[in-house]
Parts: structure tokens; sequence; C-alpha cells
């Protein structure tokens, strides 16, 4: 039975095309895996199916499915109501008197959270979760339609290794029910396991629909960017002998503390570690964004604690993790977020900003990350594919010529040429003398782009690991408590 048929499906935005023409279906009882760069037409699909868009031309029918559920990256839960009333925040059924039954609506949820496989009950507050159960309640908030078919939307990508081997187990299950489901993920090891067949778009144009197992890494990679990717990482150089961070006895007053560690100029040192070990509680009390304990130099400089203007003065650039809500203005022009930073050199004496200036600056900083915006730097950030948002909120720091880089998850969310592009940028930052603190739950991301490894297991640093002897199982044991 075939739940979804698209057909023809176009969509133009101010004249820009970001879907065209495209076709597929899914069948019930499969998944398939839809596949492409930031900025292919992914969104657009998946939001047409949804019914929040409306298409220029084409259309969509569900066959026998009848309604589509769809589970998205960002999770719209009400953070201060339990979560069973999340889950049926949509199916609330009142008495006559009005009420609410909580005692019906707490049986429900439960039935849906045992399917779901969650460990919690349905009267636990959502605030109080963690991303990967909070994912597990839209899940379970998408099962009370009783859907026949199901879009996943990067379910994944705010999750550690455990929550996504969760998110995937599920997956698979409603495919054994049957249930039909549009996968999208930049996790090509998550679109092999999964899917049995691949739709991959470019450029918003429908490039392939083939079955999975003719497609191997580099052919599905090739197909996506249009071009071969370079294999591997980027080949750094020695780091030098100075250096330009040394943390001492660091905390944060709350989860962090007795971290120490440095790092030299031209150095990458990853920062590893489970979600909640506290690597970005580090990273945020460093750039004065939580209270600090302990002292930091910059060049053998004191650092003053808890204070963003002096870090940034210090030469200290931090690319945020949360770039939606911290990295950039989503509904301002990127070239305001571009020249944020550096907005201090494109003023003329009384503080009139020189509007050429400006455009000079932003047009070099855009080059220098391959930043690609149809629309032009008049386009609001919030418009922009995850993968230009984060090339933005990267290229605001270089306009200061920073000593040291702080990057947060820098690839969450992002397609494999956008990836590829962030990698060259670290490695020449690196070979130019600047030090890169890189943070990512990603332990290939890590290994193979670091000059050392620090491992974060609750709340301290359980260790640094050299090159030679970072390996993932190293890496690992450290992590989880382990002994050296």
């Amino acid at each position: 039975m075939t739940a979804i048929t698209v057909t023809g499906l176009s969509k133009s935005f101010g004249g820009v095309v970001a879907v065209d023409g495209v076709s597929f279906t899914v069948r019930g009882g499969e998944v398939v895996a839809l596949a492409g760069e930031n900025g292919a037409g992914k969104s657009t699909i998946k939001n047409i199916i949804g019914g929040i868009l409306r298409p220029d031309s084409g259309h969509v029918d569900f066959g026998d499915a009848g309604n589509v559920a769809t589970v998205h990256q960002e999770t719209s839960l009400f953070p201060d109501l339990t979560v069973a009333e999340n889950i049926l925040i949509g199916h609330l059924r009142s008495s006559r008197v009005g009420t609410v039954r909580p005692a019906a609506l707490r049986r429900t949820a439960s039935v849906l959270l045992r399917r779901v496989g969650a460990g919690f009950g349905p009267d636990a507050v959502v605030r109080e979760l963690s991303a990967g159960r909070r994912q597990l309640v839209e899940i379970a908030k998408a099962l009370a339609t009783e859907p026949r078919a199901i879009v996943f939307d990067e379910p994944t990508a705010s999750l550690n290794l455990d929550e996504r081997e969760m998110i995937m187990r599920i997956v698979e299950q409603l495919r054994d029910d049957g249930v039909a489901v549009l996968y999208i993920t930049h996790y090509l090891e998550e679109i092999f396991r999964l899917s049995r067949r691949i739709v991959v778009m470019r450029d918003g144009r429908l490039v392939a629909d083939r079955p999975a197992g003719e497609l191997d890494r580099s052919t599905l990679e090739a197909l996506m960017v249009g071009r071969e990717l370079a294999q591997g990482y980027p080949e750094t150089t020695k780091p030098r002998q100075e250096i330009a961070l040394s943390v001492r006895d660091l905390g944060d007053g709350a989860r962090v503390e007795g971290v120490s560690f440095d790092v030299a100029e031209g150095e990458i040192f990853g920062l590893a570690g489970l979600m909640g070990s506290g690597r970005t509680e580090v990273a945020r009390a460093i750039f004065g964004l939580a209270g600090k304990i302990g002292r930091i130099e910059v060049a053998g400089q004191p650092l003053r604690r808890g204070d963003v203007r002096a870090s940034i003065a210090a030469g200290i650039a931090f690319v945020t993790e949360d770039r939606r809500n911290e990295g950039l203005f989503l509904e301002r022009p990127i070239r305001e977020s571009l020249s944020i930073v550096g907005l201090g050199s494109v003023c003329r004496p009384l503080g009139w900003l020189d509007h050429a200036a400006e455009s000079r600056l932003t047009k070099d900083l855009a080059t220098a990350v391959a930043l690609t915006a149809r629309s032009g730097q008049e386009v609001d950030g919030g418009s922009l594919s995850g993968g230009n948002q984060q090339k933005v909120v990267l290229a605001k720091w270089l306009s200061g010529q920073p000593r040291l880089i702080i990057l947060d998850e820098p690839t969450r969310g992002i397609d494999v040429g956008a990836k590829a592009e962030i990698y060259r940028l670290l490695a020449d930052l690196a070979r130019a003398g600047t030090a890169v603190l890189l943070i990512s739950s990603e332990m290939e991301e890590v290994l193979g782009l670091a000059h050392r490894v620090g491992v974060m297991h609750d709340g301290r640093l359980a260790g640094i690991l050299d090159r030679r002897r970072a390996t993932q199982e190293a890496v690992i044991r450290l992590a989880t408590g382990g002994i050296r």
C-alpha cells in the first residue's frame, strides 16, 4: 500500500526555487530516506507534506494512510506541562462540566510511553527531561494520532549515542508494524541502517531515487553535493610551542569543578564526553557566560572572570551549540549577523555605520566560509538552511582574527558538504596559529581533527589523550568513568 505519493511538487520563495518538480512514493512498512545538503529542499518537502506550506504546483496523496504525523527536529512541547498533557494536548476530552479526566489522560499516555520505550511516567514535567527524553515525548505525541505514515525530521540531531540508538529502534519497530516512514537525517549511518530506498535532492531537484543497497557512502555523498568529496579529514600541522589558553582548576559553581588543561597556538584540542558530562559548561565558563572558579590565561595574560567583553577583547571567539537562539539574528538580514563582532571596524568616528565598509567586510567573511545565500545578504537569518546558518555564526568571529576559537557542536544538523568546508576552515585556522577548542558528540569528528583529546566525566576532566592513544575505546572508557 502506498501511503505517501508526492507528484510534481514545486515551490518558490521570493523568486528563489526551493523545490522543482519532485516526485516519489513511500509505502507502508517502508523507510524512505530523504537525503541532501542543507538548502536542497528537504524541509520544504516536509512542510508541504505536513500541510504547513501550499505548493505552487503538484500535489501529495495519502492513499489509505489516513493522517500523517511529523516528528520535528525542534520539539514543540510545553515545558511546564506534564508528559501526559503534552502527548494528548490535541485530544483532550472533557466531561459534561468541562473538566479534563486526569486518570484517563495518564492511562492513555502510559500506553504510548511504553510503546516508545520511555523510562519515565506520564506525570513527569517536560522541563525536567533531557533532550532525548523530550524527543520520546514528541514521538509519543505523534503516535497519539494513530498515523499510518510518519515524517521524521532530524530526530537524533541533538541526542547522544544511546539516545540515537533508542530512536532508531523505534523507527525499526514502526516499520515492522507497517507504518510508512519518511526519514530525514544528515547521519549517513542512520540512512543506511534504516532505509530501504534513498531519495536524494540537490538544489531543489530530485537527482536519485534508488534502493539503499545500490549505494555506498561515497556515491551518496557525490549525489548530494554534485561532486566527489575529499576522503577523511584535512591534514593539520604540528602545534606551536606557545600556549594560547591555560585553564587551571576551572569550575562553574555548579556542574564543573577542578578542570585544568592547556591549548597551544595552532592546536586543535578536542573535548569529548557523554552528554551532561560538563563539556559545554567548560566552554561557557571560559568565555564568561557562566560563573567561574579558577584561573584562565590567554596568551599569558589573566582573563577577568564572568566578562564576555573581556573574553572577546582577549581574542576568544565562541561558536555556540544553540545557533538559532544564541548565534545569529533570525529575523534580521544575515549582513548584520556577519558584521556584529567586527562592528567597531566599520563605524565612523561618531558611531555612524560605514555601509560600504560593512559590505566589504561581510563579503570577505562570506567568502572565507563558502557561504551560499541565493537571495543575498539581505535575507533573514532564519530563512537559511542549517548549514548556512552555521557558516554565518562561524564567519562573524573571523573578523576579529581570534587567538582562540571555541566551537560547541559546530557540525550538528548540517550536511556532509558543509561539514567538509568547516573541517577545512578549522585546519586552516590551526595552520595560521589559532588555537581551537572543539566540542563534539561525534567521536569520529573529534578523533579525526584533534591533536589531543580531553575527556569529561561527571563534571571533571577524566584524562587527556594524545593523537596516538586517542581511540574510540580509550575515549569511551574515560567518558564512562573507567581508568585510563
